[in-house]
């Protein structure tokens, strides 16, 4: 059996109406439903993150050639 770890939060009641609702429409626990969507998020989020780094690397790419194409004026 995989480690736990409780986490006592406070949540929406309608929220939490809602997700035992998607849990038990899904024939699942809602705590393996409530997990998985926080791995989801945090790979979505981490994602994200990566191509916000590509965009500012390219970024910073198309700022060194402009900069270059100012000092050859």
């Amino acid at each position: 059996m995989p480690e736990r770890t409780q986490l006592n939060i406070n949540i929406n009641p309608d929220l939490l109406k809602n997700l035992k609702k998607v849990a038990l429409e899904n024939n699942r626990k809602l705590v393996d439903l409530i997990n998985e969507i926080l791995i989801n998020y945090l790979e979505d989020n981490k994602t994200n993150q990566t191509k916000n780094r590509s965009v500012l690397d390219e970024l910073d790419e198309l700022k060194k050639r402009i900069s270059l194409l100012e000092t050859l004026k």
